[in-house]
């Protein structure tokens, strides 16, 4: 890679862009794709789907977030799930794969840089408790605390709980749910969840746990 090419690149940091977006850097070049496939080949592009890519941390000399690939890579969609809870240090797992909540329909892709997966959640339950963390490598979109709790429960297809001791005792035993590390939940996202209309009993349940 010339110098010329790499002053180009850099502008791009550690954020995903699309195919579109590094033409606009390349098209002086008569072959963009050709030339997008060759800097693939070489390693100074990590091709994360088609018409997806980012720079090479050695080439940018920055890690990738994989939280901000994850949105990029299927939108509409949040961090969640048991990647949200750990990143939150409310489960003691280390989670290899990055999981997230989508309105449309699931999805898994297996990249360079890792899985993704996407679970499907209803439209009306999709907009709560979602929070903006931005980062040195850009902006992404994560469920709060209550939020990845309830799409964690919401997800266990037969899961029967309606009282807050039962829920109390499968969050300990099956996740090793870390209570003191919750603190204070946001009453206010609870609520929301449990008057959604979606599991009313266990989200219930939840909300009268932390009441």
């Amino acid at each position: 890679m010339d110098v010329l090419q790499r002053e180009r690149l850099l502008k791009f940091g550690a954020v995903p862009f699309t195919t579109d977006v590094i033409a606009g850097e390349l098209g002086d070049y008569s072959a963009v794709l050709a030339k997008i496939a060759a800097l693939v080949d070489e390693g100074s592009l990590v091709r994360i789907k088609r018409g997806l890519y980012c720079l090479s941390p050695r080439i940018s000399g920055r890690d990738l977030d994989l939280r901000v690939i994850a949105n990029a890579l299927y939108s509409p969609s949040y961090v969640s799930f048991e990647t949200a809870l750990s990143m939150y240090g409310l489960i003691p797992e280390r989670v290899d794969e990055t999981m997230s909540a989508c309105a449309k329909r699931a999805k898994r892709y297996a990249t360079p840089l890792g899985a993704f997966s996407y679970r499907t959640v209803p439209g009306n339950w999709f907009p709560i408790g979602i929070r903006t963390l931005n980062t040195g490598e850009g902006g992404f979109l994560i469920a709060s605390p209550e939020k990845a709790l309830g799409d964690l429960l919401l997800s266990r297809s037969n899961l029967r709980i309606s009282s807050p001791d039962s829920l109390r005792s499968f969050l300990a035993d099956d996740i090793r749910f870390d209570f003191d590390a919750f603190g204070s939940p946001d009453k206010a996202v609870l609520k929301e969840m449990a008057e959604c209309g979606h599991k009313p009993l266990l989200m219930k349940a939840l909300e009268r746990m932390f009441s």
